[in-house]
């Protein structure tokens, strides 16, 4: 198990890393380079680095996991040196025409650990290198946080990032109704929105939304076509009845 530094995610009872070599770096920057290479031959259009949530790359960027003393701890730009070196070594193999992003820790919710105003100049620094996208996450990297939960509450580091650093950003986080998406992109708050455990719920989320929204002019599987037809029928006779009682 390895780190930026050999520090528990819970001490006393998880396994302690080992900290990095630069013999450790460079095998494990080619081993992201080989997995980028597998992915553009098994034709994937999209591409995302991981350097959020406590992760390896993620352990380098945030003070609370990076306590080096070498060229690789201390500032910002030096914990930062050997993501954007993984970055560089993977965008040189993806394809020019594919996208690529990355996704962030936006803020740890633990003082002393990673802030917005850190986050803008991460996402600044992954611009400079190639990126097309910062997907904007947050915590997971101690055990110590406290996030202030709530709806879209991660919405505010995509805008930040988005309208500061100046590239197009992943808004994520309690964004459960399509309702949240469209005043989100129509905002100018982020340019994509990332649902992931509405689907988990629901794998159907995104029909189910557009109907309730009435678009019609999306594809079902051809044996659930039955369905689509049924709560569309539903969702007009419930929308009919609620005018009837208003104007009733």
């Amino acid at each position: 198990m390895l780190s930026a530094s050999p520090i528990p995610y819970l001490p006393g009872e998880s396994q302690v890393p080992r900290e990095m070599t630069r013999e450790d770096m460079d095998r494990v920057r080619d081993d992201f380079v080989a997995a980028a290479r597998r992915a553009a031959e098994a034709g994937f259009d999209w591409l995302e680095l991981h350097c959020a949530h406590g992760y390896l790359l993620s352990s380098f960027i945030s003070p609370l996991t990076n306590q080096r003393t070498d060229e690789y701890g201390g500032t910002l730009a030096n914990r930062l040196r050997y993501p954007l070196e993984v970055f560089a070594a993977v965008r040189a193999v993806w394809p020019e025409d594919k996208p690529m992003s990355v996704r962030i820790s936006a803020h740890d919710w633990v003082e002393g650990g990673i802030t917005p105003d850190d986050a803008v100049e991460i996402a600044r620094a992954f611009k400079a290198a190639g990126a097309d996208m910062i997907d904007c996450s947050s915590g997971q990297v101690t055990p110590d946080q406290a996030p202030v939960y709530g709806r879209m509450y991660q919405t505010p580091f995509a805008d930040r990032i988005r309208n500061e650093a100046d590239i197009p950003t992943i808004a994520v986080g309690a964004i459960f109704e399509a309702d949240h998406v469209d005043s989100i992109i129509a905002a100018g708050r982020a340019d994509l929105c990332a649902v992931a455990r509405p689907h988990l719920a629901d794998p159907a989320w995104t029909l189910h939304e557009a109907a309730k929204l009435g678009y019609r002019d999306v594809n079902w599987p051809r044996q659930y076509e039955a369905g689509k037809r049924q709560l569309e029928t539903n969702l007009e006779r419930a929308a009919a009845l609620g005018r009837a009682v208003v104007e009733h």
